[in-house]
């Protein structure tokens, strides 16, 4: 067996105990000519043994099932920290990061060429606690169906590190969990963690749409004076130390993550006319992925339909950092690229197979089916090649790698 595999271990009935070693990921994606390369910088964190202590939990196809794991990550030093919220300096507040992980499994035993695969995502909403969530989105998945297995042992799979998205949870002074209507100032549409060095810290959109950051050590957030009477910016990313923010005019603006001075991009993105934006590091690249629906309009500007077959088009551009400027292109070669709300992240379709390459996944509520409760149901993809999007339904062989399980992660006990 590969001695980098994963070896993690979620047991979830009621009644027994055990432990797990788990190595992070190191290099795992196989090379490929076709695309650059460079080490997954999903997590900022360093690499080391995570131990688990996993206990069976019983009801797992009760709404919202849970089971037991604890993973003591370095960020367990920011959690339960007392800051101000940064849109409104006095209230006093408290926080929880939530850590999602996007595992690919495999099954052991495959020919060369098999796109056999599983994405799964995990999410950790309070220490010791993990339930299934959509690969896609923020949702979790409320009921696992029957042959869904009780016993997920990395030992049956070949399982390999996707990535980590992050979000918060707050609490009031008395320890009691904010709500977005008793608080909605607090609500953030983006967050990201980073790293420069030994420090590391959160970068937010905030509810007014402004930027808000927060270093390890810091009592409050810093807010971001970007130079703009009033922003609203779509989306924000760390690249190669510095902040990228697209506000929903497509104005983008970089910020120091020393000084967190703001400079506004002199080159605009010509040909960006989408609703909204989206920043995707690939492989040490920057891109924007421009989303926009696609409408119908009467005399008066208003929206009275949106295009009935495929409404959802983008666009894609890439950064040229030496001319600091952004060029269209037509394609991403194997490439593919994740947007949502949450994260955004790519992958090689060769080193990943499964996937559909030079295209676009995303989520959209135009292509929502009737069964919500399982990963992809309101997914598509969009083709590069052929300049259409279509529901992950449309492609059924490649919606396999999200739904329903397959026979093999079931694994025949001799």
């Amino acid at each position: 067996m590969n001695s980098k595999m994963e070896t993690w271990k979620h047991q979830i009935e009621n009644g027994e105990r055990c432990r797990a070693v788990v190595p992070s990921p190191e290099g795992s994606a196989s090379e490929d000519r076709r695309t650059p390369r460079h080490p997954h910088r999903f997590s900022p964190f360093p690499r080391r043994l995570l131990f688990m202590d996993v206990v069976r939990f019983p009801y797992l196809s009760s709404k919202n099932p849970l089971l037991s794991l604890k993973i003591p990550y370095p960020i367990d030093s920011i959690a339960n920290l007392n800051i101000s919220d940064p849109d409104t300096p006095n209230p006093r507040v408290s926080f929880s990061l939530i850590e999602s992980t996007l595992y690919y499994l495999q099954p052991l035993r495959q020919t060369p060429d098999s796109k056999e695969a599983l994405l799964v995502k995990l999410e950790e909403p309070k220490p010791g606690k993990v339930r299934l969530m959509d690969t896609l989105s923020r949702r979790a998945i409320k009921h696992l169906p029957k042959n869904f297995p009780k016993v997920l042992n990395t030992l049956d799979f070949r399982v390999r590190e996707v990535g980590k998205t992050y979000g918060l949870r707050f609490f009031d002074v008395r320890g009691k969990p904010i709500t977005r209507f008793e608080f909605k100032s607090i609500l953030i549409t983006k967050l990201i963690i980073f790293s420069k060095g030994d420090e590391y810290g959160l970068m937010m959109i905030h509810f007014r749409g402004g930027l808000a950051l927060w270093r390890l050590g810091e009592k409050k957030w810093s807010l971001i004076d970007d130079g703009a009477e009033k922003s609203h910016f779509d989306d924000v990313i760390y690249y190669k130390g510095r902040f990228y923010a697209i506000d929903y005019k497509g104005r983008i603006v970089v910020i120091d993550a020393d000084s967190l001075k703001a400079t506004e991009l002199a080159s605009p993105v010509h040909g960006s006319r989408g609703n909204h934006r989206h920043f995707v590091e690939s492989f040490g690249e920057l891109f924007l992925v421009d989303k926009y629906v696609v409408t119908f309009c009467n005399n008066y500007s208003d929206i009275v339909s949106v295009v009935p077959d495929y409404p959802v088009h983008f666009e894609v551009f890439k950064f040229i950092e030496e001319e600091q400027k952004w060029d269209w292109v037509s394609g991403i070669g194997d490439r593919v690229l994740f947007v949502d709300d949450d994260r955004t992240f790519s992958l090689s379709s060769t080193d990943f197979p499964g996937f559909k390459g030079n295209c676009v996944y995303f989520t959209e509520y135009f292509f929502c089916e009737e069964d919500d409760d399982r990963p992809g149901f309101d997914a598509g993809i969009f083709d590069l090649e052929q300049r259409i999007a279509r529901p992950l339904s449309a492609f059924p062989g490649y919606s396999k790698i999200f739904w329903p399980p397959p026979a093999w992660l079931r694994p025949q006990r001799s």
